[in-house]
């Protein structure tokens, strides 16, 4: 994981779903599956694989829309 957070420059937590609940929760059926979590713990984005799709998604989510 820690290759992957550098490869992508991530800085914000990252959850390893072990046993597969949470997944379970959001109905996720392939991993690895990114889910963006807002400042409230509410599901913002899931699915987001593509680099740019990726970037969108985390734009809305700290509100640069640009």
């Amino acid at each position: 994981m820690e290759r992957f957070r550098e490869l992508w420059g991530i800085e914000a937590t990252i959850l390893i779903d072990d046993t597969g609940a949470f997944a379970e929760q959001l109905d996720i059926r392939g991993v690895p599956t990114n889910v963006l979590v807002d400042a409230d713990g509410t599901v913002a984005e899931i699915g987001a694989s593509e680099l740019d799709e990726l970037e969108r998604a985390v734009n809305r989510l700290v509100g640069r829309d640009g």
